[in-house]
Formats: C-alpha cells, sequence, structure tokens
C-alpha cells in the first residue's frame, strides 16, 4: 500500500512544481519579461513531448489476436509508443544441470516471440505507432521493472488473465474469452 501512496504523493509534487513554473512565467510575462516566460513554457512543452509508453505483455512467446486489437486502438487513441514483451522464467538456476539445453531452449523462446512479433510490429507501423520488442528470461514482474529501467516510464500495462482461469470458466459452463488488464503505471 505504502508503494501507490508514494506514487500518488510524487505526482502531487510534479503537478505542484507544473503550476508553480506556469505561475512564474505568468509573473514574468505580466513584467515585461516575455521572452523568459517563452522559455519556461517551452520547458514545459518539451518535456510534455516525450513519448508516453505503453508495455503489451504478451503469454510467453505469443500476443493474442485481442490483446494487439486493444493495445493498438488504446496506443492510437492516446498517442503511446507500444512496447511488446514477451518473457519466460528461463534463468540459470532452472537450468543448472542442463545448461546446453537452456541455451537452445532461449534460442527457440527468441525466435518464435521475433516471430509472433513481427505481425503485430506491421499493424503498429500500418496505423503509425512506435513499437519496439524486448524479450526477457524472467519472472513477469521482473521483466517489467527491467522494461521501465531500460525504456523509461511506462504509463499502462496490459496483459492477458492467466490460462488456467479461462478453463475454469469452461468448466463451470461459461463461453471462452481472453480478459485483458490494464494497469496504470502511476
Amino acid at each position: 500500500m505504502a508503494g501507490i501512496f508514494g506514487r500518488i504523493k510524487e505526482r502531487v509534487h510534479r503537478l505542484t512544481g507544473k503550476m508553480d513554473q506556469y505561475q512564474e512565467a505568468i509573473t514574468f510575462a505580466e513584467a515585461g519579461e516575455t521572452e523568459y516566460a517563452r522559455e519556461l513554457i517551452q520547458e514545459e512543452k518539451v518535456v510534455k513531448e516525450e513519448p508516453t509508453k505503453l508495455l503489451v505483455v504478451g503469454r510467453e512467446g505469443n500476443f493474442s489476436k485481442e490483446i494487439i486489437d486493444y493495445a493498438l486502438e488504446m496506443a492510437q487513441r492516446m498517442s503511446f509508443e507500444i512496447i511488446a514483451l514477451n518473457t519466460a522464467p528461463l534463468s540459470c538456476e532452472t537450468f543448472k544441470l542442463f545448461s546446453s539445453s537452456r541455451n537452445e531452449i532461449c534460442k527457440e523462446f527468441k525466435s518464435l516471440s521475433e516471430e509472433n512479433a513481427r505481425s503485430f510490429q506491421e499493424l503498429a507501423s500500418e496505423r503509425g505507432i512506435t513499437f519496439e520488442h524486448a524479450i526477457m528470461y524472467s519472472e513477469t514482474d521482473e521483466a517489467i521493472e527491467s522494461v521501465r529501467k531500460e525504456f523509461g516510464e511506462v504509463a499502462f500495462v496490459v496483459s492477458e488473465s492467466e490460462e488456467e482461469q479461462a478453463e475454469s470458466r469452461i468448466e463451470e459452463g461459461e463461453r471462452l474469452r481472453r480478459e485483458l488488464f490494464v494497469y496504470s503505471m502511476v
């Protein structure tokens, strides 16, 4: 819980800083220092023009049609860049005794992920959306944090539900459908 409140507090501080900057610009403009006021506003515009990123987490090496469609629509509507992430927990600890097997599995996973991301990238390109693809060999939470460090702040994360949950719905008589989850990275 403390993490959420900390992020909210940080956002409030940033907003307060922006308001102070605008007030400073207004004050200088009223005092006849319009050039300095313009510089202050231009600094704000430069900071705002940094593209916002949407992280799309695939199910291991795949991106479903539903998640691709949703991510493209959201990215286009909100002027986001897309970072597509494929992740698999293939750490060294998993394959201590079989290091050659790990290398082979990692190569296959990378090849499959790149192949499946290619159509996603083409659709993004057709819509004029900047697209980057990342492959990580760790748990999803660790991979998301690594992406944030490598690519910068991420506004939203879009992921699919776990497959086991979909199977249990079939047993309960519901139609099979994939649920998408969207998380804000405040």
